[in-house]
């Protein structure tokens, strides 16, 4: 009887690991068909403004989701790519926004990534003191409307105009070099590559902290991923303000870990994210769907009036209809 007991249990068992072996090989097999996750691609260039979202990535926050950082030299490539349709999302300025909503790309703008009080500025050779002292000088600016807005403000707070000084059109990633050869006596630049030039003995002359709400950054969605994408970018957004809480509860350790990837030391990182005012969830949501959203659209309106002028819009924008609070983080 013992050893019918035994046989009967040894059966039990051999039973029981063929029933695993055949569900853990059914498992497999079920895997192999299953077609791999649609990436949720999303452009930056480099701006301390967009580093949180690759301070999320470095945190493990994006771990197991679709989403993919994709880092490009500056924000025309930026564009490109969302013009292609090889990005489902972009971290663009709002005349950015606009320029492609003009050319009838319909996006949805998702978040506001921050307001620069600072992190964009006008910078000279150290023997330039004052913006009057532009006259005559080789300016290299982005072809971009915030590249404009800043140098038609310290053009006027000089008492200049376009026509005493000598333009040079250069993206962000060529003004390390030009100031290095001595191709501008000035640049219109941001942050990192600010912080860089200042080390390097630049005087700054002008900065966004004296046209506040001026240039702002977004998120922009392309509208016809969002049905299969969206909770890839409610994940997204997740992430990112996880990692604006983290940067405000451990500063020192957060700008240590952005700072590799900014070119600058942790020190200097920290200075640089003091020219942003960095909306949260609350106020984020007040921009595009609250009490603040009449402030958000007077900039719109402002750059609109601008983009115009400058012949980069011809038509009337439904700018109202871009903005989109619905996929923010629940507070």
């Amino acid at each position: 009887m013992q050893c019918s007991g035994r046989a009967t249990t040894r059966a039990k068992v051999r039973a029981r690991v063929i029933r695993g072996a055949l569900l853990l090989l059914l498992a497999l097999l079920q895997g192999c068909t299953l077609e791999p996750q649609h990436p949720f691609r999303v452009g930056t260039n480099v701006w301390v403004g967009y580093e949180p979202l690759y301070l999320a990535r470095q945190l493990g926050y994006y771990d197991d989701t679709p989403i993919r950082l994709v880092e490009l030299p500056n924000a025309s490539e930026v564009i490109q790519a969302l013009r292609n349709g090889v990005l489902e999302a972009a971290a663009l300025t709002l005349d950015e926004a606009l320029t492609l909503v003009e050319d009838e790309y319909d996006l949805r703008i998702v978040l506001v990534f921050d307001f620069s009080h600072g992190g964009d500025a006008l910078l000279a050779k150290p023997d330039i003191a004052t913006l009057q002292e532009l006259r005559g000088k080789r300016i290299a600016v982005e072809s971009t409307a915030v590249g404009a807005v800043m140098l038609e403000a310290a053009l006027d707070a000089a008492g200049l105009t376009l026509a005493d000084i000598s333009l040079l059109p250069a993206t962000v990633d060529r003004h390390m070099e030009l100031y290095r050869d001595g191709s501008a006596d000035a640049l219109v630049t941001f942050d990192p590559v600010r912080s860089r030039l200042l080390a390097l003995g630049a005087r700054s002359l002008f900065d966004s902290s004296q046209i506040p709400s001026r240039i702002v950054d977004v998120l922009v969605v392309r509208r016809e991923v969002l049905p299969k994408d969206g909770t890839a970018l409610r994940q997204l957004l997740a992430g990112y303000f996880e990692a604006l809480e983290y940067q405000r509860k451990q500063p020192e350790l957060a700008a240590q870990r952005m700072s590799t990837r900014l070119g600058l030391n942790a020190d200097e990182a920290m200075v640089a994210f003091r020219g942003l005012h960095r909306p949260g969830v609350g106020e984020n949501r007040s921009l595009l769907a609250g009490a603040q959203q009449q402030a958000l659209m007077q900039t719109l309106h402002y750059l609109t009036r601008l983009l115009s002028r400058q012949k980069r819009l011809s038509t009337a924008l439904p700018t109202q209809s871009l903005l989109d609070a619905q996929w923010l983080p629940r507070q």
